[in-house]
């Protein structure tokens, strides 16, 4: 299982006034995405609702050790959110 870790550079930080994201993928496919936003987003229905994903994410990579599989996990920085 191929674990991305993706937030931004702390050039686009600064760029985008001081608001991160973080975004993770498995095997190059989205599976959560998180973003600092306004204060009046930054709540579980709108900015953070990705995180009803994690136990869906745990079962995943318990599933894929138990198969055997190797877990790679990396980050990246990247420009834009």
């Amino acid at each position: 299982m191929d674990v991305e870790v993706i937030t931004l550079t702390k050039k686009a930080v600064s760029k985008w006034k001081y608001r991160n994201s973080l975004e993770i993928r498995i095997d190059g496919k989205k599976a959560v995405k998180f973003l600092d936003g306004e204060a009046e987003d930054a709540n579980l229905s709108r900015d953070f609702r990705d995180c009803y994903k994690i136990p869906e994410l745990i079962r995943k990579a318990h599933e894929a050790g138990a198969r055997g599989e190797v877990l790679k996990v990396t980050t990246r920085e990247v420009d834009e959110p």
